[in-house]
């Protein structure tokens, strides 16, 4: 059975890992950022490379570098979230290097607990941009996160 997203939580640290694994990760400082509607999505594509060939007439592909994902995330606005506040400063900062953590939480109200699957990424957050003031919105905000080296999938470390 496919299960849903609920209970997905976002954390944050301001700076890259000294290394994209988990122990590089972990030894970050981390903040939730509340408010999430939407999150992050992780991955890569690759440059395809053509080789023709006149003999056969077939043009054959072949894998070349890898760009990582530019995604973009939605939140509610949560006043005064440090979070929240974080990702607003990285997403204006010039140059906007920041880690990005994300979970479903099986802990206390939805908390990552031991255990729990969890993905790291490491990446530049930009283009911070608030809704739409309209009838029919809310107050809140997106912001886009492109990475800069493959995703880390691995579990909550103890506490």
């Amino acid at each position: 059975m496919t299960n849903n997203s609920i209970g997905t939580s976002l954390y944050i640290a301001t700076a890259a890992p000294a290394t994209n694994d988990k122990a590089g990760y972990e030894a970050l400082t981390w903040v939730q950022v509340n408010g999430l509607i939407q999150g992050f999505q992780f991955g890569i594509s690759h440059a395809m490379i053509d080789i023709p060939d006149l003999l056969t007439g077939f043009t054959t592909a072949v894998k070349g570098a890898a760009t990582g994902t530019d995604s973009q995330a939605q939140f509610r606005q949560v006043p005064s979230d440090t979070g929240q506040g974080t990702v607003l400063a990285q997403a204006n900062d010039n140059d906007g290097i920041v880690s990005i953590k994300m979970g479903v939480g099986s802990g206390t109200g939805g908390a990552l607990a031991e255990g729990d699957p969890v993905v790291y990424a490491q990446g530049v957050l930009h283009s911070y941009l608030p809704n739409q003031p309209t009838t029919t919105s809310f107050e809140g905000f997106s912001a886009s996160f492109r990475t800069n080296d493959f995703a880390v999938i691995d579990v909550e470390p103890a506490a």
